[in-house]
């Protein structure tokens, strides 16, 4: 093997697990066998918020609900594509090694636990960190759950991952000044074309600072200028080939699950 070291971007963290199609994680490895493995406080970050905190959000509503049909249902009307896609990919490992599940503080329990292990997961398979240049401050906070005292642990590490008040990410990417923000925004393609461009000169155009909030808007645009030069970043996301055009970085594009399993029947 040689010595090629390979940032897995947020797309691309769920194959990197080996959640999804055999055929998909077999691709993502046949593209990635020549290097090694690595991520990053900030991607880390974004996999919490996007998986890891949604897990604990259906804990806490299965909890609620007397009957898990009514939870099932309440969280059925999130609007979030994201929000109902994490469900169902959340249910679905639940019934793969668990089964029928009938108590609502069951499932609660479980999800707290899909929740522990997913994150245990990511730290075990993407153990080689990138230097967290950017600054974050809440990428790298762990999960500590005492299962006496499930709800209140949970509630602790969601509010560890709240808003943080003058984070490095705005020094890291200049912002107030002529910086890394300001040579985005002015590039044509990364404004017009990518989501985090537009989110990233929606908020120079505010004047106001970057709290973790409004960081979320703009995390690919984090990404790619914090990747180390030497390395090749890792993506399913198609927006990074403007933004890694845009600060000179090395990339790979990995098919999505969709792209990949192109002989599924499908009704017309």
């Amino acid at each position: 093997m040689s010595n090629k070291k390979y940032l897995v971007e947020t797309s691309a963290v769920p194959v990197a697990l080996g959640e999804s199609t055999t055929r998909h994680c077999d691709h993502f490895a046949e593209a990635t066998a020549d290097g090694e493995l690595w991520t990053s406080i900030y991607v880390r970050k974004e996999f919490i918020a996007r998986w890891i905190l949604s897990y604990i959000r259906m804990a806490f509503v299965a909890d609620h609900f007397q009957d898990l049909a009514e939870a099932q249902y309440h969280l059925s009307q999130d609007f979030s594509i994201r929000d109902v896609k994490t469900q169902v990919h959340a249910v679905g490992v639940l019934l793969q090694t668990k089964g029928k599940i009938t108590s609502t503080r069951a499932m609660a329990k479980e999800l707290a636990r899909l929740a522990l292990g997913e994150l245990r997961k990511f730290d075990k398979l993407l153990k080689r960190r990138t230097r967290n240049a950017c600054g974050c401050q809440i990428g790298g906070k762990e999960m500590k759950i005492d299962f006496n005292n499930l709800f209140d642990d949970l509630r602790a590490f969601c509010e560890s991952q709240g808003s943080v008040e003058n984070c490095d990410v705005n020094k890291f990417l200049g912002i107030g000044k002529i910086g890394r923000a300001s040579q985005f925004v002015a590039n044509k393609e990364v404004v017009t074309k990518t989501t985090a461009g537009r989110n990233l000169a929606k908020r120079l155009s505010e004047q106001k600072p970057i709290a973790c909030e409004a960081c979320a808007t703009i995390g690919d645009a984090v990404i790619a200028p914090e990747q180390p030069k030497p390395w090749c970043l890792v993506h399913i996301d198609h927006d990074f080939e403007i933004l890694c055009a845009a600060t000179s970085r090395q990339r790979k594009s990995i098919l999505s699950e969709r792209a990949i399993e192109t002989d599924v029947p499908e009704l017309r």
